[in-house]
């Protein structure tokens, strides 16, 4: 019996909302903590506030942290600008790491050569409400011929819309027996609307599939169907493609669900469904497959 035959399944779904905000919070390298031999300087133009920071890159893992001026506001994804100054002797891989509270998110590096005098983004990470955010300056690695400029951050909230994996497990999903979908970036569609669906599909230990498709929602807000193409030559062989059907039902709706929703309807196999918060494990793409 293969597990991914066509279902149509019944899961309680809810709707999570969004805070959406023009929020911008910046922080200059006064207002920063500094380790090791930094110099500072108002020499030039294009530097944010009254100074900026350099370091030399003699190997010394000199750092500046930058800390967010207040406690982060909203759960979702931020993306981190920057300033420097430019200039022949500055260092073209200057590393930043960010960090949600204690947590390191990911590491940026940026060209300080180049584009100075402005805010640069340098990429966009998972910050989390209530925490302080830091952002990490260091002339690590850097040769001891170049410079690091310490001079400005900015942590800006995602003004586009809040894309966030989504997870539906089934028959126990991934881990206990079953299979789990994940939606990649999936963004929930509005009443008597789609959006397209890709991710990938996890079971047994380390198969990954990749499925696509698309999420609709009913007129009314009851019913989200969710039809989705799956390939997993390592496990179905190749060539061979899964089909599945899912109906998602709203939790507590006052119209309830069609009769016969939960029930298989391919006579292959029978299943239930739920959503489900999506871990790193899930999220998690390994490069070995079953």
């Amino acid at each position: 019996m293969n597990v991914l035959s066509k279902w149509v399944l019944f899961v309680l779904f809810v709707f999570t909302s969004h805070a959406f905000a023009e929020v911008v919070l910046d922080s200059d390298d006064n207002a920063a903590t500094f380790s090791g031999t930094w110099t500072q300087s108002n020499v030039g133009t294009g530097f944010y506030g009254n100074d900026f920071a350099i370091a030399q890159g003699t190997g010394s893992a000199d750092s500046v942290r930058f800390y967010s001026p207040r406690i982060i506001t909203s759960t979702g994804t931020w993306c981190i600008q920057a300033r420097w100054t430019s200039g022949a002797n500055r260092t073209t891989a200057a590393k930043y790491q960010v960090f949600d509270g204690t947590t390191l998110r990911s590491t940026f590096t940026a060209n300080q050569q180049l584009n100075g005098g402005a805010w640069r983004r340098l990429g966009c990470v998972t910050l989390t409400a209530g925490k302080t955010s830091e952002v990490r300056v260091s002339d690590s690695g850097v040769a001891a011929a170049s410079l690091v400029v310490a001079d400005g951050i900015r942590w800006v909230w995602d003004e586009s819309p809040v894309n966030q994996d989504f997870c539906i497990a089934v028959n126990g999903g991934f881990g206990g027996g079953g299979v789990t979908f994940v939606g990649k970036n999936f963004v929930a569609p509005a009443n008597g609307t789609c959006q397209p669906w890709s991710g990938t599909m996890r079971a047994g230990s380390t198969v990954v599939g990749t499925s696509t498709g698309a999420a609709c929602q009913s007129n009314d807000g009851v019913l989200l169907t969710v039809s989705l193409q799956t390939t997993a030559p390592e496990w179905f062989g190749v060539g061979q493609t899964a089909t599945d059907h899912i109906e998602l039902c709203r939790l507590n709706s006052p119209q309830g669900c069609q009769a016969g929703v939960g029930s298989n309807r391919s006579s292959h196999s029978t299943g239930s469904a739920t959503q489900v918060t999506c871990t790193t494990t899930l999220r998690n793409i390994p490069s070995a497959h079953d």
